[in-house]
């Protein structure tokens, strides 16, 4: 691929001048540590004395998101880290599965009405679908078949991380205050605020009026003994889909319902509430839309392994009409691949960072008090000496379990490494397997653009320069 634009660029730039893959330069202000080397990185994201995320590069986030687990310093992020970390057990997670298939049928339904021989571009319609996921897995924000968060809401969301990066760049210089002269910012982030409040709301109207309800039904019960015969045949008047929908209806305890409990326990403030819902909603939808659609950029632009993965997902769901569940997902080993493969050459967050609060020894290496140590994912994914000569080119393979070995392990961390990982790794993991399976059991993807010819560019999230067009075509 050629270079990336604006910052990434210049790192390109840095590390072919400086022919070592660990860098000291300063920017702006700040003396920075850059690095894509794997013993390095994993030294630096296993230390327990470099918990605290980059100020120049984190401190945008912080603002934008009024705190967060992704940007805030290690004693509050280790704090509500561990209250949070509840809310994505894996019980919780597979408990979201009717929701993850409800949001594969309506990507599938809203790609049905795209099938001609025309590109188009998907990753509106992907955010949107992302977006509603997210709001309903984390928030408790219902949506029936077919309704979705309206486009307004995503695009908000993407003005925000646009002038985030923006802010990031402003604050090496330590001008970042200059950010809340722009008005489109100041507006996407109140209309984002009160979105995420009004979920808040909505959820706490909904749990006063089940617990009312709960209340008045142990009246009922206790003057009506047809309640229980009653209650046990409707039961078995349910069909499928019936049951389905109940599923999702009885909302488990998701991070709303944990954030709600601690708040009222006093262990979270309104603003924990506030900052780390955004973050959630904000980070994740964004980073799941990025992947899914790079994956099925990629997948178009390779028709022989489309083809594979294909076949894979023909043989475990032979219906076009599937509801996935853990174990089918266990057998997608190609998608793994695929998925993978995407992530490498193109993560969703390329660039992350940690600030040394101290003179620090990590390993041999010593990093002086006040230094930031930026770590470049993307270059770490792409070196020629850890993943062959193939490096730059897309193929699952190497993710095979010939391939990858241990040292590809130590230079593969998409969703970061250590105590500070993604906290939404898993749940990351099985929305976008589930999705991704039918699409492909549905769809064929095809694109006039050439893979040689991408370029990135960077708003927090990894995004195309310029966003390849997608035909798409019905499968038997």
């Amino acid at each position: 691929m050629r270079s990336l634009d604006n910052l990434t660029s210049r790192l390109n730039y840095i590390f072919k001048y400086c022919k070592s893959y660990t860098v000291c330069l300063w920017i702006g202000w700040f003396p920075i540590i850059l690095t894509a080397d794997p013993e390095i990185i994993t030294n630096v994201l296993g230390s327990p004395e470099l918990l605290n995320k980059s100020e120049s590069t984190y401190h945008s986030i912080r603002c934008s998101f009024k705190g967060g687990l992704v940007a805030s310093r290690v004693d509050k992020w280790s704090k509500n880290r561990k209250l949070i970390n509840p809310a994505f057990a894996n019980k919780v997670l597979l408990s979201f599965f009717p929701i993850f298939n409800k949001a594969k049928n309506n990507i599938i339904e809203k790609c049905s009405e795209l099938v001609d021989n025309k590109e188009h571009n998907l990753p509106n319609a992907i955010q949107t679908m992302t977006l509603t996921l997210t709001a309903e897995t984390t928030m408790g924000k219902y949506m029936h078949k077919g309704n979705q968060i309206s486009n307004d809401v995503a695009k908000h969301y993407c003005v925000i991380l646009e002038y985030t990066i923006i802010h990031t760049i402003l604050s090496f210089m330590k001008l970042g205050f200059i950010m809340e002269l722009f008005s489109k910012f100041r507006n996407a982030k109140k209309f984002s605020y009160q979105f995420v409040e009004d979920l808040i709301h909505e959820k706490l109207s909904k749990t006063a009026n089940a617990e009312k309800s709960i209340t008045n039904t142990k009246d009922d019960m206790s003057s009506n003994e047809d309640f229980l015969l009653t209650n046990e045949e409707n039961e078995f008047t349910n069909n499928e889909n019936d049951l389905a929908d109940h599923s999702i209806k009885k909302e488990p305890k998701i991070f709303i319902d944990q954030a709600i409990k601690l708040y009222k326990q006093q262990l979270f403030t309104w603003n924990d509430i506030i900052s780390e819902s955004n973050t959630i909603v904000g980070a994740a939808f964004e980073t799941t839309a990025s992947a899914i659609y790079s994956a099925l950029v990629m997948l178009a632009m390779h028709p022989e392994i489309q083809q594979r993965l294909f076949e894979e997902v023909l043989d475990v769901f032979p219906e076009k009409n599937f509801n996935a569940e853990l174990d089918q997902l266990d057998q997608l080993q190609y998608l793994d691949c695929v998925i993978n493969e995407t992530l490498r050459l193109a993560p969703s967050v390329s660039i992350i960072g940690r600030h040394v609060t101290k003179d620090t020894q990590v390993g041999k290496d010593v990093f002086p008090k006040n230094t930031q140590i930026l770590i470049s994912i993307l270059h770490l994914h792409r070196r020629t000496d850890i993943w062959g000569p193939n490096a730059n080119k897309f193929d699952p393979e190497h993710f095979s379990a010939e391939n990858f070995g241990k040292v590809q392990k130590c230079a593969f961390i998409p969703f970061s490494k250590g105590s500070r990982n993604c906290i939404g790794l898993r749940y990351a993991m099985f929305s976008m397997k589930i999705i991704l399976s039918g699409l492909i059991r549905n769809f064929k993807f095809e694109t006039d653009f050439k893979f040689e010819n991408i370029r990135f560019t960077n708003q927090i999230a990894l995004k195309f320069l310029e966003e390849p067009g997608l035909r798409i075509r019905m499968r038997s």
